[in-house]
């Protein structure tokens, strides 16, 4: 009898593992993409352990807390870490996956029906890296310092962006011994009970996960056998014939067996102020074409072995795509291989941390994405932003007794970090690394009911159409990094972290999309477009734009030198031609300062910014100029088809962005420089400061709000209604 009451619990408990299995997948809904589990779609809203000792494992009790609180909230998704270091081992032939499992089942614990995604760190063991240093990243500027060290008890993460010792992203022994492993571990995690709750794999690799490569903040990576041995072979994709290589090299002595990665200072060397020249220093704009490209390729190749190892849907994301506060250093450890990464079936999302610029991420910042969110929507991709601004508030260690952290002010800030990317069409997940000080940075249930009322308002928009509601359209390129130094310029922070924080406090709504996106814009919508970094174009992207873009009676901003390469010469005429204006060289050696004239405020720059343009065209509005020389700066021409307006540096100034908007005819909302975004029938204000505030909407109605200092507000964006304060 025994027997069979064994066999019929047995049979009941595969029956119950059958039907708990999990699946995801991330398909178009109601205008935006959106993630499934097991066919339902979701309000893409997680809650994530941190990477940190001390709070990454779920079944401890500080994270199992914070846990169990966002599942009493209604959250349903979770991220855990996990290093191959943790399950890969010395002298092992095979994974060692109880902690994955330990991982997953920590979550299940305080969260039964939770779906977990497994931040997967694919990087090679630091084992590793001693046992085949051959294989390791080389730095041009500097030696590997084998002394920094990694793992217990420091973080896994610690000394990356050092010269530490690290398997190099061009490694094939690396790529191909860690993607077995990620195979193993996919086989064999799928077939247990905890492996029934996943729905996802985040693969992280290169810096923090967030597939940078090593130490390129300060240093210049990769200079390596491995990487060398990539670079030649790329080139001998790229050039097939060893003649077409010394031609565009202007090399004679240059073949595939002796082609090296380039030093610190031809890395450095410009020909044009800060422009690269094609002709001359295309060796440097190969490698680091070669560079992103394996970087992009290595992790498109690893979350096509997840999806392919996984017996059901899997979604599969990355930290790529960063734009905003990348250090002027995009072309050594950015993500210029964007355009690829959205195309590629394999990857379901991609996601960052919101921007770490100040003005931005503190009280009255929009709280950014660091990513280029409509283009992301536009190929079908879903974006997490990663919130892990808990420092923002009170945050030291109190070892005896519990300390309430509860901050009104950070309170708010929290508020508008949530609730923008849900209006965006997007995602987040709360990172915690309160859990390593012994609290949750959100464990509070003031907090807590917040987050709870945001997610159920939410869930309940899930079907309501996604309407974007923005007048203006920011123009951003990636590509254009290949032609700029990799340094800090004063043209770069500028107008990828200050002056677009500045617009977008102006009270006109703006989606982002890339310049290769343009074709897939509807552009009817839009009264001003602003290009704002793209210095490289094309001369079908130029031929488009003048056809396409530049008509139908929009404002055109050429931010700075739009269009001054087309990838082979540099040329102020494709300036020109996209503008409609005459334009002069001036010297350039003094830190430019400039005052605009209505209305009228000044600006200036941290260093002397070349090449330096001006304006020199009677049929044109002066709207800046130049302190010194009083050579016009910023100006306006109107055409048939459209108005030009062209800044021969980069337009500064909130109110300076308004009032261009506003003679565009675009919207305003808020007259005040506080950030005030609109989308879907949702309007969010944001602000630093209490007072009043007149909010104008586009169904003509004015709607008066005394606010306090510090305030989130919801809005009806055609009622003005409160939703949500």
């Amino acid at each position: 009898m025994k027997i069979y009451l064994s066999i019929a619990f047995c049979l009941l408990c595969l029956g119950l593992l059958a039907q708990s299995h999990k699946s995801a997948e991330i398909k178009p809904f109601n205008g935006r993409p959106t993630l499934f589990v097991n066919g339902n779609p979701q309000t893409p809203t997680f809650y994530a352990l941190t990477h940190a000792y001390g709070g990454r494992w779920s079944w401890e009790e500080v994270p199992a807390r914070n846990l169990n609180n966002f599942c009493q909230i209604g959250f349903r998704l979770f991220q855990v870490d996990l290093w191959f270091e943790d399950i890969w081992y010395k002298n092992s032939d095979t994974l060692d996956i109880r902690k994955a499992q330990r991982q997953i089942r920590g979550v299940l614990d305080q969260c039964p029906e939770a779906g977990v995604v497994l931040r997967i760190h694919v990087n090679a063991p630091f084992w590793w890296n001693k046992a085949h240093p051959e294989e390791c990243t080389q730095y041009a500027d500097t030696p590997v310092d084998t002394t920094l060290l990694a793992g217990p008890p420091h973080h896994n993460e610690e000394h990356d962006i050092h010269a530490a010792l690290r398997a190099s992203l061009a490694s094939t022994r690396w790529r191909q011994e860690s993607g077995q492993k990620l195979v193993e571990l996919c086989q064999k995690l799928s077939k247990t009970p905890e492996g029934n709750a996943l729905i996802g794999m985040h693969v992280a690799g290169g810096i923090y996960g967030e597939w940078h490569y090593w130490g390129f903040i300060e240093h210049d990576p990769d200079t390596g056998s491995a990487m060398t041995n990539y670079f030649r072979n790329w080139l001998k994709t790229k050039y097939k014939t060893v003649s077409a290589l010394q031609k565009n090299w202007q090399s004679t002595n240059a073949t595939f067996d002796n082609a090296t990665v380039p030093n610190v200072a031809e890395r450095l060397k410009t020909q044009d102020g800060f422009f690269k020249d094609p002709i001359q220093d295309q060796r440097t704009i190969d490698y680091f074409t070669a560079q992103q490209q394996v970087v992009a390729d290595d992790a498109i190749y690893f979350c096509r072995l997840a999806k392919e190892n996984w017996p059901r849907p899997l979604v599969t994301g990355i930290f790529y795509g960063y734009l905003h506060m990348t250090f002027n250093r995009q072309t050594v450890g950015g993500h210029l291989f964007i355009q690829q990464v959205l195309d590629s079936p394999y990857i379901d999302y991609l996601s960052a941390p919101q921007t770490y610029w100040p003005d931005s991420r503190k009280a009255g910042g929009s709280g950014n994405s660091r990513g280029i969110i409509e283009s992301t929507l536009l190929h079908n991709k879903l974006w997490f932003d990663e919130i892990d601004n808990g420092y923002l508030y009170k945050n030291d260690f109190e070892n005896i007794r519990y300390t309430s952290r509860y901050d009104t002010t950070y309170a708010s800030i929290m508020k508008r970090c949530a609730l923008l990317p849900l209006m965006r069409g997007i995602g987040f997940w709360f990172y915690d690394f309160g859990p390593q000080k012994g609290f949750g940075w959100w464990d509070d249930p003031k907090y807590l009911a917040v987050m709870k009322a945001e997610k159920e308002l939410f869930e309940k928009r899930l079907t309501v159409p996604y309407h974007s509601e923005a007048d203006v359209l920011y123009v951003w390129s990636q590509d254009v990094f290949y032609y700029l130094k990799s340094a800090p310029l004063p043209i770069t922070v500028n107008v990828l972290d200050h002056s677009i924080e500045q617009a977008m406090r102006s009270g006109a709504v703006g989606d982002h999309v890339y310049d290769f996106d343009l074709n897939r814009v509807n552009l009817a919508q839009y009264k001003a477009v602003v290009f704002m970094n793209v210095y490289k174009l094309t001369d079908r992207q130029r031929t488009f734009i003048l056809n396409n873009v530049a008509k139908d009676g929009r404002t055109i901003v050429w931010n700075y030198l739009t269009g001054y390469t087309n990838g082979e010469r540099l040329d102020l005429a494709f300036v020109k031609s996209l503008t409609g204006m005459n334009l002069e060289r001036i010297d350039g050696k003094q830190t430019p300062n400039v005052t605009f004239l209505k209305p009228a405020y000044d600006y200036k720059f941290s260093g002397p910014v070349e090449p330096l343009v001006a304006v020199n065209d009677k049929a044109a509005e002066p709207l800046a100029e130049l302190q010194t020389g009083k050579q016009v700066i910023t100006a306006r021409k109107k055409s048939k088809d459209f108005t030009s307006i062209f800044c021969g540096l980069p337009l500064n100034g909130t109110e300076g962005f308004r009032e261009i908007f506003r003679q565009a005819g675009c919207h305003i909302y808020n007259e005040r420089n506080d950030f005030t975004y609109a989308n879907s029938g949702l309007l969010l204000l944001h602000t630093k400061d209490g007072g009043t505030r007149t909010l104008r909407l586009k169904s003509g109605k004015s709607v008066t709000i005394p606010l306090e200092r510090g305030s989130t507000l919801l809005l009806d964006a055609q009622t003005g209604e409160v939703v949500l304060k």
